[in-house]
């Protein structure tokens, strides 16, 4: 079995399918990259003659379809935006299937039989309905939720340098402040009432409190370094309760604490499994200086947290996942009961 993974740009996706491969290969399934913005589908199909494709509806150019039409035997499954019962809202930064796209998706399940399934990270229940309107051409969607990369981040070390009140990894940009300003941004105010430190990829305005980049290979010892790692969604996840971001996963697998918004999709599946949530910009700060002076409940919450990543939300559980998508239920079996072997010699 050779699985071919495309991706179109550095974001929270790319590096998802970047833990995917590095599973897959582990467990003995031939994966490989395809930078799909850099390299032509000829050439990378040519190359590898995959027999399971991961890529995105929204890229499917005429390229890429003929690779798919040239391959009868070819399983594919394509993350795909919101078709569903809810309509486009400008105000949100919310992914939707073009009608281009439902149209070219059509006519190659028509043709093809393919997709076999288009996935969203979201949880099945929102699915649902998000994208119930695939349904109407014949192509189920599934779930494909974030997960923990065991293999960036469930080796963390403490670093004196990040220790810290509250630490915090990401960028800032208007469309997100939204949401920043009103739960973090206060607490940066009258500077040294916490001990605070941003990390990203761009200044933050107005914050004495960033840091500037952090490598990715330390983003795991600041989660382990400060006592409080927030994870903050962005609008739409507010508005929708759907979007399921990655953070929480990265923060518990190091063995972080996290307090983060309330967000439906979130909560439905850390709620009692390592993350505390606030729901609202008070509460926010009421459970910031809580667990301040509450270190044993910090420690003894970070536990659980790591563990029920390990248990249930690493990069093998959705590789296995997607396998079973595909029908290879012995195969995904098998990947389970592996990482399961491997997890015992794991500190928890």
């Amino acid at each position: 079995m050779k699985i071919l993974i495309a991706s179109d740009g550095l974001h929270a996706h790319y590096f998802q399918r970047q833990s995917w491969l590095r599973a897959f290969n582990e467990c003995g399934i031939e994966a490989s990259f395809w930078h799909c913005k850099e390299v032509s589908a000829f050439d990378a199909f040519d190359t590898f003659e995959p027999d399971i494709f991961l890529g995105q509806s929204y890229n499917l150019d005429s390229p890429l379809i003929k690779c798919i039409y040239e391959r009868p035997h070819l399983k594919v499954g394509l993350r795909a935006g919101d078709w569903g019962d809810f309509e486009a809202d400008p105000r949100f930064n919310v992914l939707y299937s073009s009608e281009k796209e439902k149209d070219i998706l059509k006519k190659l399940k028509d043709e093809t039989g393919k997709p076999d399934f288009v996935h969203i990270h979201y949880s099945q229940y929102a699915v649902d309905q998000t994208h119930s309107k695939f349904k109407s051409i014949g192509v189920d969607a599934k779930s494909l939720i974030m997960c923990a990369n065991v293999h960036e981040y469930v080796t963390p070390a403490f670093d004196e340098a990040l220790s810290c009140d509250i630490g915090f990894l990401g960028g800032y940009w208007p469309y997100k402040g939204i949401i920043i300003d009103k739960y973090l941004t206060p607490l940066l105010y009258p500077a040294g009432r916490y001990n605070v430190k941003i990390f990203g990829n761009q200044p933050w305005p107005n914050a004495n409190q960033y840091c500037g980049y952090l490598a990715d290979e330390k983003a795991k010892d600041l989660f382990i370094s400060a006592k409080i790692c927030p994870n903050l969604s962005e609008p739409h996840a507010h508005e929708f309760g759907f979007d399921i971001n990655e953070r929480c996963f990265k923060i518990l697998c190091a063995g972080g604490f996290c307090i983060s918004d309330n967000i439906e999709g979130i909560s439905k599946i850390f709620n009692g499994n390592g993350v505390v949530f606030a729901d609202s910009p008070d509460d926010f700060k009421e459970k910031i200086d809580y667990y301040l002076s509450h270190e044993e409940e910090r420690k003894e919450i970070a536990i659980t947290g790591r563990k029920f990543i390990l248990d249930n939300h690493t990069s093998f559980h959705r590789v296995a996942q997607i396998l079973g998508y595909f029908g290879y239920e012995q195969e995904a079996q098998n990947i389970i009961k592996g990482w399961n072997q491997a997890k015992e010699h794991i500190d928890v």
